[in-house]
């Protein structure tokens, strides 16, 4: 099976930055991947390098030169006139090499007043968050690929030995989880449940994030409240789109307990930039 990458996520931050996030889809080897990632105003290039050899991330943030007309007035770069297209060049542990599609930042489906209407719902929800009822939120990624754990992974078994390793988290890869993403949003309670379990029926009250459509997130990553330090792994994540495209994120998500692993796993808010 052939090594495929896949861009998840291409973000405007306005008013001159762009989140870009990707994840490898068959990772077929073990070990560190390294990736070199270039932007154009054009799908055919000339490519500007942004961050070459970088190993073992998934997302990135470009921030956009600042230019300006002969008048002085600065450019808008996230003009839905203007094309930004980014390329990735995925290297795995043996040294092959395999380039990922050319992808554009402006949703290429949707037509002028749709893209503006989704940068309004997108500028709306993070001023309320902002403004009134968002909470600071690090977003860590589950590891999926890159380098086996020393400790605890089994390679004749393919199976994790210790499921409180400190070293991989029980993910059976190092170091277990992506470096977090500060971002905001918006946590809530549901009405309680019922459970059928071997021993009878149990109740349980889940709860609801909101957060905006990027970072992607998806089922065992983790979120951690910075001004609680309280941590929830993700069960289900309900995608909002408009015309198939992603504007929110909503989150259905289980708190961990406080004797629970992933409360040694350290996030520091001060080494965090924010997302917004």
């Amino acid at each position: 099976m052939a090594l495929s990458i896949e861009i998840t996520r291409l973000l405007p931050l306005f008013p001159r930055g762009v989140f870009l996030q990707w994840d490898l889809i068959t990772p077929v080897e073990t070990g560190s991947y390294c990736f070199d990632i270039y932007r154009s105003g054009s799908p055919e290039g000339p490519w500007e390098p942004l961050l070459l050899g970088i190993a073992d991330i998934y997302n990135y943030n470009d921030v956009l030169p600042v230019t300006s007309t002969q008048a002085g007035e600065a450019i808008n770069q996230l003009s839905l006139t203007r094309g930004i297209f980014y390329r990735i060049v995925v290297t795995p542990p043996s040294g092959c090499h395999n380039e990922v599609e050319v992808v554009s930042v402006v949703e290429p489906r949707l037509s002028g007043k749709q893209r503006l209407l989704k940068q309004k719902i997108l500028r709306d929800e993070s001023i309320t968050f902002k403004k009134l009822n968002g909470v600071e939120i690090a977003v860590v990624k589950r590891m999926h690929w890159g380098p086996r754990c020393t400790k605890c992974w089994d390679a004749t078994t393919k199976a994790v030995t210790r499921a409180n390793c400190i070293t991989c988290f029980g993910t059976g890869f190092s170091p277990g989880y992506f470096t977090p993403v500060l971002t905001l949003g918006r946590r809530g309670t549901l009405p309680a449940a019922k459970q059928i379990s071997p021993q009878g029926i149990s109740e349980y009250r889940p709860t609801q994030v909101t957060i905006l459509d990027a970072p992607k997130v998806e089922p065992d990553d983790l979120l951690v409240f910075l001004r609680d330090n309280k941590r929830f792994v993700i069960k289900a994540v309900i995608q909002t789109e408009l015309k198939t495209v992603a504007v929110h994120q909503k989150l259905e998500v289980s708190e961990l307990a406080r004797s629970d692993i992933a409360y040694r796993l350290v996030v520091d808010a001060l080494r965090i930039p924010p997302l917004f």
